[in-house]
């Protein structure tokens, strides 16, 4: 038999080339992800940047939201198969009978290392919870997860929670709020602290998590129905998310770039602000004092098992 030409053989292994990586590329499972602009969200950027995702055969698509509820909001409605939203947000659907569970977990505060504070003005008077009574508390979404803890703290220092009016703040907007009074304190997360309180306008006034002691404020989501159609790529993708929760646990220079390109914040705020912290695994300890504390101030109608909220597609840990 005849030798091909070297430019026909050439173009022949090209084409063939081209197609192993149509192939390739079109046996990737797409997974639609949103999340809020702060440092919570960087695992899913670098699994998709790293090359993770990839590696467990999804196509992971990230879009960015005003919120956790905005993130849940877009998840309910179908306009995305994940989302990065408060564990508020997931046990008010969970009471209303709204099928969404966690999959992959997500930002675990520490007692004395916050990513969350409550600010006021740098020249304000309030000094403990007692003298926010009868004041105004902004925080991210109207009585999320942050602002209950903002009102444990409020209660543990002497306040009335039951006083306060909430209202919404955008986290960029925080600074704003406090400066034309329309709130007294706001309730941030990282890097909107960092970077409200180097304008010199404002101080960190609590870290409210602190009342209320270790625990994960947020997680990945899915809807119950998508997960049970798509159980192989959600456990693909608790996966691909364990691992690059890991490596951005571990190397947190790493991806001040990356959080300072999706959330606005420049990389020297990032790189000096208290990075979040992703549990590694979903596990109830982690989840149980959120879903207590939001039953407390009764952002949900009765206390249930952390383990109701937990998917079985969740990474276990070791035994």
């Amino acid at each position: 038999m005849k030798r091909l030409g070297f430019p026909l053989a050439f173009a022949a292994s090209a084409v063939l080339l081209a197609f192993h990586v149509a192939q390739g590329q079109s046996a990737l499972t797409v997974v639609r992800a949103v999340g809020p602009p702060n440092d919570g969200y960087k695992a899913v950027y670098y699994g998709v940047k790293s090359g993770i995702f990839k590696k467990y055969g999804l196509d992971v698509q990230t879009s960015i939201v005003a919120s956790g509820a905005a993130a849940a909001a877009a998840l309910s409605g179908g306009a995305a198969d994940i989302a990065y939203t408060n564990i508020l947000t997931l046990v008010q659907a969970h009471t209303h009978n709204v099928p969404m569970t966690f999959v992959a977990p997500g930002n675990l505060q520490l007692t004395g290392k916050s990513q969350t504070d409550i600010l006021v003005l740098a020249d304000s008077p309030i000094k403990s919870g007692k003298d926010l009574i009868g004041k105004t508390l902004g925080s991210a979404s109207l009585r999320d997860i942050n602002a209950a803890a903002s009102l444990a703290w409020i209660d543990k220092t002497g306040g009335d929670s039951k006083t306060l009016k909430v209202v919404e703040v955008p986290a960029s907007a925080g600074t704003a709020f406090l400066e034309e009074h329309r709130a007294d304190a706001v309730t941030l997360n990282e890097p909107a602290v960092s970077l409200a309180v180097a304008t010199g306008k404002v101080r960190i006034l609590a870290a409210p998590y602190d009342a209320v002691g270790t625990g994960m404020t947020a997680g990945f989501a899915a809807m119950e129905p998508y997960v049970a159609a798509n159980r192989d790529a959600m456990e693909r993708f608790a996966k691909a998310m364990h691992e690059a929760s890991l490596y951005t646990n571990a190397h947190p220079a790493d991806t001040v770039d990356l959080v300072a390109a999706y959330s606005g914040v420049a990389p020297d705020v990032v790189a000096k602000s208290v990075r979040f912290m992703d549990a590694e695994y979903l596990e109830p300890r982690y989840l149980q004092p959120m879903i207590d504390l939001c039953a407390r101030y009764q952002l949900i109608d009765k206390d249930f098992p952390a383990a109701d909220v937990i998917s079985l597609v969740a990474v276990k840990p070791p035994r």
